[in-house]
């Protein structure tokens, strides 16, 4: 009978030591970049499943898995001779197959408030194992920051 206890026990902690945490207190296989403030002037991946990082607590410790597809090779942005703010990324495809990539840039003023300067989303594509350019400019002269966002297409 002590067994069968010990044994139910045993099996119960390691169910709840199983219970995944990622960072900043979200559980289950969460990735970590969704617990993480989208700064302006950046590159986000809102699409998780091409570019994540999954830290998962168990018992014996934490086990970090990586999903990329995609990685950003290099990002910049500039003033076009109208005044418009620029901006580009090249986006490098990790896989053995050809890839979609839709991507919208939204656009802020001095203050950091939006300027409802927002593109549609645009597709590239990307060849495997290639890369390809995301470009957007702003229609407001107004425009000093920047957020893109990058999901697989649809």
């Amino acid at each position: 009978m002590k067994t069968k206890s010990a044994l139910v026990t045993a099996l119960v902690l390691t169910l709840a030591a199983c219970g995944t945490t990622t960072q900043n207190g979200y559980t289950g296989a969460n990735p970590v970049q969704r617990t993480i403030t989208n700064e302006l002037n950046t590159i986000v991946f809102i699409d998780h499943n091409l570019n994540r990082t999954d830290i998962t607590k168990t018992i014996f410790g934490e086990k970090v898995s990586n999903t990329v597809k995609v990685t950003l090779d290099r990002s910049g942005m500039s003033n076009t001779a109208t005044g418009q703010l620029e901006v580009w990324t090249m986006i490098r495809n990790r896989t053995d197959y050809d890839l979609q990539i839709e991507g919208k840039a939204l656009f802020f003023d001095a203050n950091q408030a939006p300027l409802m300067d927002e593109s549609m989303w645009r597709r590239v594509y990307v060849p495997a194992n290639g890369t390809a350019i995301y470009k957007e400019t702003s229609l407001n002269s107004r425009a000093e920051y920047f957020l893109v966002e990058l999901r697989e297409g649809r």
